[in-house]
């Protein structure tokens, strides 16, 4: 049950993003470039974005031997500009506010990473020991 609860989510996020992309191609065709269809596409970037470092910082693809915490600075260092580029992009921030919001954009970034890692190596700790002792059993298995 659980197997097909996950695949059931997997492909609603592919057809998700199927259907994002079309009627974003088709909003830009027909109405024109808007607030809210660059909003939509700016979050559509950072999406697309976040899942590629996710897939270079946190798989073996790329990065073969990396502690846990070396991944999750590399992704955070990374993963911020990405952000802030689709942020300013897709101008979540009104230009009127100013700096101020670009640093507490900032500041919420940094704590959403602390928690989501604090979140991870608490699971990781619970469920496999560690991150690297999970990653090391992985290849293990796959030789």
């Amino acid at each position: 049950m659980k197997r097909l609860i996950l695949k059931t989510a997997n492909a609603a996020c592919v057809m998700f993003a199927i259907l994002m992309a079309c009627f974003l191609a088709m909003g830009y065709a027909f109405a024109g470039p808007s607030h809210g269809l660059n909003l939509a596409a700016s979050l559509y970037a950072a999406a697309i974005g976040i899942t590629v470092l996710q897939t270079a910082w946190f798989t073996d693809a790329l990065l073969k031997q990396l502690s846990y915490p070396a991944r999750i600075a590399g992704f955070g260092v990374c993963c911020l500009p990405v952000l802030v580029l689709c942020a300013w992009l897709g101008q979540w921030i009104p230009a009127e506010v100013g700096m101020g919001a670009w640093v507490c954009f900032a500041a919420i970034y940094l704590v959403a990473l602390a928690i989501a890692t604090i979140g991870y190596t608490v699971y990781f700790k619970k469920t496999v020991g560690s991150y690297d002792e999970a990653l090391a059993r992985y290849r293990q298995m796959r030789k």
